[in-house]
């Protein structure tokens, strides 16, 4: 059965391209899980180039999964932020955005730095440089595939432990945690593609007696 997945980076990089008029360019990416570690990353560029004319940056995080008249998966991200710092509108952060999503990724930040080099670019030069600068830093990055999970919660009494076992060997659910009592309780992390699925099976084949969140 397929799985679902998003594209992302590896791991932190910089990548600098030779001058344009005179202007230094670099580009430094992370891969981010959250909103805040996004944000400190930004914190930290900005200290580390304290110096720099401008630190311009893109990021999406959070995975939204969504469906097309013809069934067909599509990943979006639950929240997107750009800033052109001191750079004219929409002239920075968003073609570093467009970058981003022309490539397909997801969990990602792109902060482009700046060092002005006397001469002006115009509109039209600041895009281009942006845009360059984030896709070069991505053509020297490494790139991972990364499943879309969700969680489920599951409570069933120790006869059900056959089939749930069964179940979880189907779908290549992972328990996260699970604690023995009078009952099982656990939480497993399944490929979001599985989810409905795997929720319909426990349910009829336990005939109701698998509690499911």
């Amino acid at each position: 059965m397929p799985k679902l997945f998003y594209k992302t980076i590896t791991q932190q990089s910089t990548y600098e391209i030779p001058k344009i008029k005179g202007s230094r360019f670099f580009a430094t990416l992370f891969p981010i899980e959250s909103k805040e570690q996004a944000e400190e990353y930004l914190v930290q560029i900005k200290k580390q180039y304290h110096d720099a004319t401008h630190n311009c940056s893109a990021y999406k995080v959070g995975v939204n999964l969504h469906y097309d008249l013809f069934g067909t998966a599509i990943i979006d991200p639950a929240y997107k932020k750009v800033n052109d710092d001191g750079e004219p509108a929409n002239t920075a952060g968003k073609p570093i955005l467009s970058v981003l999503d022309g490539a397909g990724l997801q969990n990602i930040l792109c902060v482009v730095t700046r060092y002005f080099g006397g001469t002006l670019l115009g509109v039209g030069g600041l895009i281009q440089s942006y845009s360059h600068t984030a896709k070069e830093s991505l053509s020297h990055s490494q790139l991972v595939d990364k499943e879309i999970t969700s969680q489920v919660s599951l409570a069933y009494d120790y006869d059900q432990v056959s089939l749930v076992q069964h179940l979880f060997s189907k779908y290549d659910a992972k328990v996260i945690s699970d604690s023995y009592d009078q009952n099982i309780k656990q939480i497993v992390e399944i490929n979001i593609w599985f989810i409905n699925d795997f929720k319909k099976e426990l349910s009829e084949k336990s005939n109701g007696k698998i509690n499911i969140k």
